[in-house]
C-alpha cells in the first residue's frame, strides 16, 4: 500500500497534536511510541531490500531514536525505524512521515 502524502503543513500539525504535552526531546519520543502503539501492528517493511515484518515500535534506553523489531525467517531483529522502508497504511505511514520530519 503506498502511503498518502501528506502536505508540510499537515505533517507539522500531526506532530503538534501527538506532542502537545511534551517538554523535552525524550518526552517527545516517549509520544511517537505511545501514538505507534495505537496503529496497527504488525506490517511489512524492507530493510536492505530484505522482506521483514515489523511487529512494533518501541524506545530502547540510552538511545535517542525509535526502534522497529523485526522480524525475518523467524529471528527478530532490533532496527532503527528510519532504516526500514515500510509498507503500511496511512496512519502508520502518515507517523513515520512525522517522526522522520
Amino acid at each position: 500500500m503506498s502511503p498518502v502524502r501528506r502536505s508540510a503543513l499537515e505533517l507539522d500539525e500531526l506532530i503538534e497534536e501527538i506532542t502537545v504535552d511534551c517538554y523535552s526531546e525524550d518526552e517527545e519520543l516517549t509520544a511517537f511510541e505511545v501514538t505507534f502503539e495505537q496503529v496497527g501492528f504488525p506490517c511489512k517493511g524492507s530493510v536492505v531490500r530484505e522482506n521483514v515484518e515489523v511487529l512494533a515500535i518501541t524506545t530502547v534506553a540510552n538511545r535517542h531514536e525509535l526502534i522497529a523489531t523485526c522480524q525475518r525467517n523467524g529471528r527478530r531483529y532490533d532496527i532503527a525505524l528510519l532504516d526500514i522502508d515500510l509498507n503500511a497504511g496511512p496512519d502508520t505511514s502518515n507517523l513515520v512521515a512525522g517522526y522522520r520530519q
